[in-house]
């Protein structure tokens, strides 16, 4: 077997083990967990749940925050270690802003290298959106082979630099468990629509809370909206719920172990956002089974079929979300079994882990 180098940071390992997981089947590899200063969670369960003979794996506690000078220390010795396992192809999911991919580029070079972008153009309100769109600009430029996650950013990428060598491999479901409650159950009982993940001005939680209010209003048809995920600012999310008995609210950081938990109730996942290049929620909702309502942007049409697999409506759109919302309070009985049984069809052609790590096998062997 030939040997792949694979990098991941913390962030990013419910998103590479699954793929890990089928590609070990074809190659030897090396793989490099790096865990962040920031981090608050342990990550280890999860890891350890990944285990072969011919996977290996290393994992790299970094001492200094994102932009600390010392950190370019750490890197350093590190790349210089990757270096030596003298693999046939590195693939790296780490972004490691601003130094690891400069410093991996000097000291291993592009040629056997593909790094992943998740986001190809930064979403507007994104945390840091300016530096992000300046590291961004720079990889594309670097790097010859560049995976790409959806068909919308493979377009702006190739609107920006030519000649790239893309490999187009969506997001693998994240699957934290299995859950138990049964179809009759999630019918019968209270409709509850679900907002999860980190709360990010982009978002547009402010939409979801007041157009679910503005449902209510109109139908007096009692209901739960569900609200889990950090937030650094929820003072202003507060202030416009009039109707608490309306909202479940879980403003922190949600454990991998509760995530299943949460899933298992929500009967609609909420995406409101006013721009996104594409959301990893979006893929727990799918492998949960969960109907998905979403703007109308492009990331999210290459998932959704509007009123088949899910519901879509214009971006950011008070108005037109509360029409959903009311809509489905008032047909759900007969709506929700259908939508579950497309969604699940669409799930099982376009996103199980083999259909997806046969692109990037795809794309290796040819490298």
């Amino acid at each position: 077997m030939d040997k792949i180098t694979w990098i991941t940071a913390n962030c990013f390992l419910d998103v590479d083990i699954p793929i890990i997981t089928e590609i070990s089947k074809y190659y030897n590899i090396d793989w490099y967990i790096y865990i962040q200063k920031e981090n608050e969670i342990n990550y280890l369960p999860l890891i350890n749940k990944v285990s072969r003979t011919n996977l290996t794996k290393q994992i790299i506690y970094l001492k200094n925050r994102i932009r600390n000078p010392f950190l370019l220390y750490e890197y350093i010795n590190s790349i210089y270690k990757i270096k030596k396992s003298k693999a046939n192809i590195y693939y790296i999911d780490l972004t490691g802003a601003p130094y690891f991919l400069p410093l991996f580029k000097f000291i291993i070079g592009d040629k056997k290298t593909t790094i992943a972008i998740h986001n190809i153009s930064t979403p507007k309100g994104a945390i840091n959106s300016r530096l992000a769109n300046i590291y961004t600009n720079y990889c594309i430029k670097a790097f010859k082979n560049i995976h790409v996650f959806s068909n919308s950013q493979k377009r702006i990428l190739e609107k920006k630099q030519k000649n790239k060598n893309i490999l187009l491999a969506p997001l693998a479901l994240k699957d934290f468990g299995k859950i138990s409650i049964s179809n009759k159950e999630s019918i019968e009982k209270k409709i509850e629509f679900l907002s999860f993940g980190y709360i990010r001005t982009y978002k547009r939680i402010d939409v979801l809370i007041e157009a679910a209010q503005l449902a209510y209003e109109a139908t007096k048809i009692p209901f739960l909206v569900k609200i889990a995920g950090s937030c650094n600012d929820w003072d202003i999310y507060q202030k416009k719920i009039k109707y608490n008995f309306l909202f479940e609210l879980k403003i922190t950081s949600i454990p991998n172990e509760e995530i299943a938990e949460i899933f298992s109730t929500a009967n609609y996942f909420v995406l409101p956002y006013q721009d996104i290049a594409q959301s990893g929620a979006i893929t727990v909702a799918l492998n949960y089974n969960v109907p998905v309502i979403a703007s109308n942007l492009e990331a999210f049409r290459e998932i959704i079929k509007d009123k088949d697999t899910g519901f879509l409506f214009k971006a950011a759109s008070i108005k037109d979300l509360k029409e959903i919302i009311i809509y489905i309070l008032k047909n759900h009985k007969e709506i929700y079994p259908q939508l579950k049984l497309r969604q699940k069809i669409y799930v099982e052609e376009h996103y199980s882990n083999q259909v997806i790590a046969q692109k990037y096998l795809n794309f290796f062997n040819q490298l």
